[in-house]
C-alpha cells in the first residue's frame, strides 16, 4: 500500500513540473478564386483545389486554407479549376518570407458566358443550343398553323361546295 502511495506522489510531482512550450510554424494563407474568361466569378460552378507537399484541399467556387511552409527554402503547390468541362492550373511557390501573409491566386477557366439574373452563370455554348432549340420549337409551330389554316381551307370549301 505504501509503495503505491509512493507512485502515486511521484507521478503527481511529474506532472506538476510539466511546462508547455509555445512551438512557432511558419504558415501562409492561400485564397483561389475561379473566374472565367470574361471575368465573371464562378462561385457555384467551378471545382477549385489546392495541393501542396502532401497536403490537399478542394472546395466549390474558392479556396483559403493555411498551408505550413519550411522556415527555410520554399514548398511548390498546385492550383486547380474545373467548370464546364474546361480545366486551368497554375504553380504557386511558397517561401519563407511570405510567412504570415496572405497569397492570392485567380485562376481563369477558358469558358466563357453570362450571369443572368435568377439562373446563374450560363456558358456561352448553353446559351447558343437554347437559341436553336427556340428557333426550332418557332419553325415548328409556324409550320403547325401554316397546316392547320390549309386544312380549315379544306374543310371549308367542303362545307360551301353544294354536293355532287
Amino acid at each position: 500500500m505504501v509503495t503505491l502511495m509512493a507512485l502515486l506522489g511521484i507521478a503527481l510531482v511529474l506532472h506538476a513540473q510539466q511546462t508547455q512550450l509555445p512551438i512557432y510554424v511558419p504558415a501562409v494563407n492561400v485564397s483561389i478564386t475561379a473566374l472565367s474568361a470574361n471575368g465573371m466569378p464562378l462561385a457555384k460552378y467551378a471545382i477549385v483545389s489546392l495541393s501542396c507537399a502532401g497536403y490537399n484541399v478542394s472546395n466549390i467556387g474558392s479556396v483559403s486554407t493555411v498551408i505550413p511552409i519550411p522556415s527555410t527554402g520554399s514548398i511548390t503547390c498546385r492550383a486547380y479549376a474545373y467548370s464546364f468541362g474546361m480545366y486551368s492550373n497554375k504553380t504557386v511557390v511558397l517561401t519563407a518570407g511570405e510567412n504570415g501573409e496572405t497569397v492570392s491566386v485567380t485562376l481563369v477557366i477558358p469558358v466563357s458566358g453570362y450571369y443572368m439574373p435568377g439562373i446563374g452563370f450560363v456558358p456561352v455554348g448553353t446559351l447558343i443550343v437554347i437559341t436553336i432549340v427556340i428557333i426550332i420549337i418557332i419553325i415548328l409551330i409556324i409550320i403547325g398553323l401554316i397546316e392547320y389554316a390549309r386544312w380549315r381551307r379544306e374543310r371549308l370549301a367542303r362545307l360551301i361546295r353544294p354536293p355532287e
